[in-house]
């Protein structure tokens, strides 16, 4: 006979894991496909999906406790639209919290990082470094440097290299 509240448990310690595992299944995927695959589906309607459910999720990704006197607004340009524009997403870290909103910041920038939305997909799931996609061009980071660096820091994502 099953006691339910051992039951219960078992059950949350599995769906602890979900969150995880779909990540680094993710993850995986986005490694095995091809450059212009990615690029195709950054330009299709499923992209405004994918931004969104990304930046969405990063509030529950935050650390908090790494963020203890952080104050910034970062700008996240997404290049690679099909009618050539850009989604811009804010993200503002103040009082150990964070919060997303989608356009413009109310509050001026202190980093605006420029990526293109195939490469962005690599970086958030861990399959792209940010240093080499730095170096090779493939991310440009205007203002405070060190914000964006700090970023690094602050986010635990699923499937992301550790």
């Amino acid at each position: 006979m099953f006691d339910p509240q051992q039951l219960n448990e078992l059950l949350r310690r599995k769906l602890n894991d979900v969150p995880g595992q779909l990540g680094e299944g993710v993850t995986r995927a986005v490694r095995a496909t091809p450059q212009h695959r990615l690029e195709q589906l950054m330009e299709s309607p499923a992209r405004r999906l994918i931004l969104e459910g990304i930046f969405w999720q990063l509030p529950q990704h935050f650390d908090s406790s790494a963020a203890d006197g952080v104050r910034s607004t970062v700008r996240w340009r997404i290049t690679g639209r099909a009618d050539a524009e850009a989604d811009v997403y804010a993200v503002q870290i103040a009082d150990r919290r964070c919060d997303v909103t989608r356009g413009e910041p109310e509050s001026d920038p202190q980093v605006t990082i420029t990526v293109d939305g195939a490469e962005f997909l690599k970086l958030v799931l861990g399959a792209s470094d940010p240093l080499r996609a730095y170096l090779g061009r493939r991310l440009a980071v205007e203002g405070d440097v060190m914000a964006a660096a700090k970023l690094l820091s602050l986010f635990k994502l699923p499937g992301s290299a550790e």
